[in-house]
């Protein structure tokens, strides 16, 4: 009972950390947006929901809390499963940006207790997201204005049923992704990306064994299109569902009304399943989380001697006050910045990146159709996102912009120079793809290749100035190419590389937004180094 009340205290104490935080505001507001698209009007054009169509026509069910509870229940899994990881996975290293680390690792708690208390404490925040999408599912009832009789009952079961188990399931995973080493950091944001994308692919592909449902999606969706079999002849024959957007609704609706669900002992042996699995896979890592981790990294002990040999000499000395800054001196040309910037760029890339760029770049020269537009360049523009992620932001993280702000060309140019570079970077990088379109005559295509690499890096130069860090730049751009750029979405194909996208010029929006970004960004740098200055 001891062990128990100790993962409870250190999960509450997590969580109660965790919403007083400022993106807790930002994360709400976020939840409560993704939950007004949940449930659209007749005549929307935008929105995040169940689609079943059939010869134009959108199906769904009576706005009641039957229905609302299910579909909001299933596109909050398919939601909550992939942004709830990033919500809650960095439960450990706040121990040590927080400088508690060495508290937390000196006392006598297991490392079991501790690694549950944080997966306790993740599944909190995340139902709490639950709690908001609830409520708003609520609201949404009486605004949509179909069914005003609220049966809390049928609203909540779906949500109990399969998204609390999801929710459990995801706060597991996040732990896991932090007491392994290298997945702590910004490969893991890829990483489960494509972890997320796999499991979701299995879980569809396994229709006729229902263990296989990792997050729930499946056996909901089932649910939901017995329904639609029951009530429409036409959907007899149809085994699948989507998630997402369909085109603009335009009154082409056709309901029914939702008010009975039988729910099979198969869908809770089901969650009970992954639950226990992900219990004990949570225990079987946390035997290999180490105390030390929490600790930030000493410095070695030749480093160590040195500093004590540095420290007594400055003790040893008058000190010295430092005279003001000159502010009409210059330090270093703009030149040498970019190329300073380019050679960090470089330098942060392994072996195995350059590898796969250059084969790739070859590869760009032989490919075409499907290969070079769905597999090739899209490759080619996720392999530098820990780069690009990193802009703006590089100074901040190794502590250097009170060092630098004291050079004139730190504070009126840097950023702008970091934003060359960048480009710079990404060109060199795509110059394989540009040679390819224009040896294509697709010379706009290069156009497009270069505005889309403005915005890319405008877009993670205003998001690092805003963040200081990179995760929040990495979840925003792997959806911008999942969705964009893999499944063709033309209001998000930055590139052009549809048709469609191509020729509503999408790309030339991006690059002016990617404009307005970085003169943000710029205000914005500029801001912070006045503030640190005076």
């Amino acid at each position: 009972m001891n062990r128990l009340y100790e993962i409870y205290y250190i999960g509450k104490a997590d969580f109660l950390d965790r919403i007083r935080s400022k993106s807790i505001f930002i994360i709400a507001l976020i939840m409560m947006y993704i939950s007004y698209l949940f449930f659209p009007q007749n005549n929307s054009s935008f929105y995040y929901t169940l689609n079943y169509n059939f010869e134009g026509f959108f199906y769904r069910g009576i706005y009641n809390s039957m229905w609302m509870g299910w579909v909001a229940t299933i596109a909050f899994i398919s939601v909550i499963t992939l942004i709830g990881f990033y919500f809650v996975r960095n439960s450990i290293k706040r121990e040590r940006e927080l400088l508690i680390g060495e508290i937390t690792a000196s006392i006598g708690t297991k490392r079991w207790v501790f690694i549950f208390g944080k997966a306790f404490g993740n599944l909190l925040f995340l139902l709490l997201q639950m709690l908001i999408v609830i409520f708003i599912t609520i609201i949404m009832q009486f605004v949509r204005g179909e069914c005003y009789a609220i049966e809390l009952i049928k609203l909540l079961t779906p949500f109990i049923i399969l998204a609390l188990p999801a929710c459990f399931i995801v706060s597991v995973i996040a732990i896991i992704f932090e007491v392994i080493p290298i997945l702590r950091n910004s490969f893991g944001n890829v990483a489960y990306f494509f972890v997320w994308s796999g499991i979701c692919v299995a879980s569809l592909g396994g229709e006729k064994f229902y263990l296989a449902d990792v997050f729930g999606m499946n056996s909901t969706s089932k649910l939901i299109l017995e329904q639609f079999k029951n009530n429409f002849n036409e959907f007899k024959d149809i085994d699948y569902f989507s998630i997402g957007i369909n085109g603009a609704l335009h009154d082409n609706i056709k309901t029914f009304v939702m008010d009975k669900v039988s729910i099979e002992m198969n869908v809770f042996i089901g969650r009970f399943f992954w639950i226990a699995i992900s219990l004990s896979v949570l225990f079987l890592f946390s035997m290999f989380f180490k105390r030390t981790s929490l600790i930030k990294t000493k410095a070695s002990s030749k480093m160590s001697k040195v500093i004590d040999t540095k420290q007594k000499e400055y003790n040893s000395q008058k000190r010295v006050v430092l005279s003001e800054i000159f502010e009409d001196k210059i330090y270093s040309n703009n030149l040498s910045i970019i190329c300073s910037e380019l050679k960090f760029m470089f330098a942060t890339c392994n072996l195995w990146w350059y590898t796969a760029i250059i084969l790739c770049s070859i590869g760009v020269f032989f490919a075409k159709g499907e290969t070079l537009y769905k597999f090739l360049i899209p490759l080619i523009w996720i392999l530098p996102i820990f780069t690009c992620s990193k802009l703006g932001i590089i100074q901040i993280n190794y502590s250097m912009e009170d060092y630098l702000i004291t050079y004139r060309n730190y504070r009126k140019s840097q950023l702008f120079d970091s934003a060359v570079a960048g480009i710079l970077f990404s060109v060199l990088i795509n110059i394989s793809v540009i040679i390819k379109f224009i040896i294509l005559n697709d010379c706009l295509g290069a156009i497009y290749i270069l505005m889309g690499i403005v915005f890319v890096n405008a877009l993670g130069m205003f998001i690092g100035n805003i963040s200081k860090n990179s995760t929040a730049f990495e979840i925003i751009y792997i959806i911008l190419w999942y969705v964009g750029m893999l499944n063709g979405l033309t209001s998000l194909d930055f590139l052009g590389l549809t048709r469609t996208a191509f020729s509503k010029q999408t790309p030339i929006i991006f690059f002016g937004v990617g404009i307005v970004l970085l003169i943000s960004s710029i205000m914005i740098k500029k801001n912070r180094i006045s503030t640190l200055k005076n």
